[in-house]
């Protein structure tokens, strides 16, 4: 609900930068920008008040494998995955001049999803069925 609030409360910062920034055109010059505000204000607001829905979800797909190399370019990230201090310490580039990182908070928004003992007795068992036919 929080989340939801904060989303309310910044549609018009939001949908400003989406026009402007990213479609390029002034936001002045949409006839429907009352309209569309207060519809997409609308349904944020029953997200808000009702978090737990019932409808059939939209299931979509996105290759965030394909799309993580271009948000580190784009970006200049560089997440302790990629760099450490002792790389970014030899590297030819490392001034301060140069701009080449910009340094981020780094938050961990997975699930772990330990296996079960029956999930990991089976798995143990085809792997020892697959050796012996090896």
């Amino acid at each position: 609900p929080e989340g939801f609030q904060s989303l309310i409360d910044n549609v018009d910062r939001d949908m400003t930068f989406a026009i402007e920034v990213e479609g390029g055109m002034d936001r002045r010059k949409i006839t429907n920008y009352d309209e569309v505000r207060a519809e997409i204000i609308e349904k944020l607001e029953l997200l808000r008040d009702r978090p737990n829905r019932m409808e059939k979800p939209y299931v979509y797909h996105i290759d965030v494998g394909a799309m993580y190399p271009n948000i580190i370019l784009t970006n200049r990230l560089q997440p302790s995955a990629i760099v450490d201090d002792a790389t970014c310490a030899a590297c030819d580039f490392n001034q301060e001049r140069n701009n080449c990182k910009r340094r981020m908070q780094w938050v961990w928004r997975g699930d772990y999803n330990p296996a079960t003992k029956g999930e990991y007795d089976r798995t143990k068992d085809q792997l020892m069925r697959e050796s012996r036919t090896n």
